[in-house]
């Protein structure tokens, strides 16, 4: 997990196949209303009102595999951050190691 997401159990992590940039676009191209910045910890995805959504992390072993730590919120399930974490999850998870 990232610092970002570390220590939060309102997030869930998994390993993707790809590289961050390309989650970050798989993502936009099938979520509309997500903001995302680069940070020190990765990509953050963000809701319209702030509130953090997912984050993309470089986690690759070496250069030969690619690998992109996905952290995406799940919990509480009623705020519309969790439902669009569960999309973000749902865009890329043919993607999942």
């Amino acid at each position: 997990m990232t610092a970002t997401t570390r220590d939060r159990p309102e997030f869930d992590t998994v390993q993707l196949t790809i590289e961050p940039t390309e989650a970050q676009e798989l993502i936009e191209q099938s979520l509309k209303g997500l903001q995302s910045s680069v940070a020190e910890d990765g990509i953050l995805l963000r809701s319209s009102d702030g509130m953090l959504v997912a984050t993309l992390r470089d986690n690759s072993p070496s250069d030969e595999q690619q690998r992109t730590e996905l952290a995406y919120r799940v919990a509480p399930l009623s705020e519309l951050a969790t439902r669009k974490g569960k999309k973000v999850f749902k865009s890329l998870e043919s993607h999942r190691t």
